[in-house]
């Protein structure tokens, strides 16, 4: 898949630019401080997890390693997930028994494919929005992941979440 690289430098800054400033005044949707991230759900902070299955609407897509769709939290706060088009960065806060998200930017690639497993990974990933309440089960190398209308279930993939600050991978 060819990614859009004239915008790329722009897209880059710009999500790195608000990934810094959401990280510090980040607040939910009801108007309070959330909990730091370092309290929150330890098991799956600080580490990278690949997508490998996307259920939506009742019906469960595997999403084959070669889409290179993840998500990772690093113990500080920070959130990032890939989809094949584009890199979503921004921070996270504990939120019960998961996760709110806040100060969301991505990279601004386009596509116009028809590929199905890119196009449910794209609507789950950007499902992950400012505000967004995400539900989370952990289950030994395990993350199950609801957000709005998806259940993405991810593996450890066994690296330490490595932020290079809204660079698609």
């Amino acid at each position: 898949m060819k990614r859009i690289t004239k915008s790329l430098p722009m897209s880059i800054a710009v999500a790195a630019l608000v990934s810094v400033a959401a990280a510090g005044c980040a607040i939910t949707a009801s108007g309070t401080s959330p909990e730091s991230a370092p309290t929150a759900q330890a098991g799956f902070a600080g580490y990278k997890w690949q997508v490998i299955t996307i259920d939506h609407a009742g019906k469960e897509t595997p999403v084959p390693a070669r889409y290179a769709v993840y998500l990772q939290f690093t113990p500080d706060g920070q959130f990032g997930s890939n989809e094949p088009v584009n890199y979503h960065s921004g921070a996270y806060h504990q939120a019960g028994d998961g996760f709110t998200t806040s100060g969301m930017g991505s990279t601004l690639a386009g596509y116009a494919g028809h590929d199905p497993v890119v196009l449910l990974s794209v609507a789950a990933i950007s499902a992950f929005d400012n505000g967004i309440r995400a539900k989370v089960r952990l289950t030994g190398d395990r993350l199950a992941v609801t957000v709005g209308s998806y259940l993405i279930n991810c593996q450890r993939d066994g690296r330490q979440a490595d932020f290079p600050r809204a660079q698609p991978t």
